[in-house]
């Protein structure tokens, strides 16, 4: 374990509970609050009726159930401009904090037209003449317009995406926090790694220790993966039972949540004494790679500066994101995969930027960082030694 990750370690140890009092959450709700009803404003939005774990959390500052899967859209929350009141789906009021009132609770029914009928009691609802859902099924397009609200009804990504796009001094203080249990975890992993090792007892390492600071929901399993030696490589997410080799190269890239905050990062390390011919070379030309990405991640660059460093490094197309928006999980943008060119990087922006390259013999080396666009250039928020 680097030094850096033994301080960073410490760190953790203090501030793996969401209820330190180093962030204070009451100004971070607000301040969160105040960007989205200032957005509304701007775009003539009289509510909002939000469904995605992100933006419900976003607006309420709510825990959300943690879940496997994916359920058809729900307005799980409510934000109304004439109020300035914030509602939610709940039957209880543990998780919710204290400037959401059992008054702004209404009632979870496996009955559509009541839930419909309770949403229609909201102070300023009824009344709203344009209302933003950032989802809708057929159910809900309907039962809205007939028994909630005859508002029109539009998209509202233009109002959330602009609020969760940079953050506070809050919120990037709880990405710093997700980023020290990523690289706690990645100690650990790294510590147990060894031939004979699978994939799948090297993921339960990653999950006992976030879960012994304080994070015990993973944001994912794709924390780690072996590539061969011999055949094509290529990049996999869901770990297997297969006995790690000899000298092969294996990738941990955990994430960690901390009060909904995702970070997370990625290094490539050999199982065993030596790696196979090639291997110092093919770290270099990811960290080359890298080292282009985040150096792009600069006020008022675009994603087509990100694809022009890339391809200036010498690198292919790696088939992977370069780089997408971190927050309250994965956000806008995304760069990578051919999308992302017109996209703008703006101070206060928080990105997971990867450098991914392969060769068949050799294996594959992955780079991921958590990265804060600042003004003066970009601050890498994980750090960890490279191969």
């Amino acid at each position: 374990m680097s030094p850096v990750a033994r301080d960073r370690g410490l760190f953790v140890g203090m501030m793996g509970l969401e209820d330190d009092a180093r962030i204070d959450f009451a100004r971070l709700r607000a301040e969160r609050r105040a960007k989205v009803f200032s957005g509304m404003e701007s775009h003539d939005l009289d509510a909002l009726m939000l469904g995605g774990v992100g933006d419900v959390r976003y607006v309420s500052g709510a825990r959300q159930l943690g879940r496997s899967g994916v359920l058809p859209f729900a307005p799980v929350a409510v934000a109304v401009r004439e109020t300035g009141r914030v509602h939610l789906l709940s039957t209880w009021d543990e998780g919710v904090p204290p400037e959401i009132g059992r008054d702004d609770l209404y009632r979870l029914s496996w009955n559509p037209a009541n839930l419909a009928a309770d949403l229609a009691k909201i102070p300023g609802l009824r009344g709203a003449r344009r209302v933003g859902t950032d989802g809708l099924s057929p159910l809900f397009a309907g039962l809205i317009p007939q028994l909630v609200t005859p508002a029109d009804l539009v998209d509202a990504a233009p109002v959330m995406t602009a609020a969760r796009r940079t953050k506070t001094p809050d919120e990037i203080t709880c990405l710093e926090v997700a980023s020290a249990i990523a690289e706690a975890a990645l100690s650990a992993m790294e510590g147990a790694l060894a031939p004979g090792i699978t994939e799948r007892e090297l993921l339960g390492i990653y999950d006992e220790r976030i879960a012994s600071l304080g994070a015990p929901m993973p944001p994912s399993e794709s924390v780690c993966f072996a590539t061969p030696l011999h055949g094509p490589v290529r990049f996999r997410h869901l770990a297997s039972d297969r006995p790690i080799g000899e000298g092969e190269l294996v990738v941990l890239a955990p994430g960690a949540l901390y009060a909904g905050y995702e970070a997370g990062l990625a290094r490539t390390r050999v199982a065993g004494n030596t790696g196979p011919a090639g291997t110092a070379d093919l770290a270099a030309r990811c960290a080359r790679g890298m080292d282009a990405l985040i150096g792009a991640c600069r006020p008022g660059n675009t994603g087509a500066d990100l694809y022009r460093v890339w391809e200036n490094a010498g690198n292919p197309d790696p088939g992977l994101p370069l780089a997408h928006g971190l927050g309250l999980g994965a956000e806008p943008p995304l760069i990578g995969l051919g999308r992302g060119r017109d996209a703008t990087i703006d101070e206060g922006m928080v990105l997971s930027v990867q450098s991914w390259v392969a060769d068949e013999g050799i294996g594959g080396c992955l780079e991921r960082g958590t990265v804060l666009v600042e003004s003066g250039g970009p601050t890498v928020l994980t750090r960890y030694g490279r191969l």
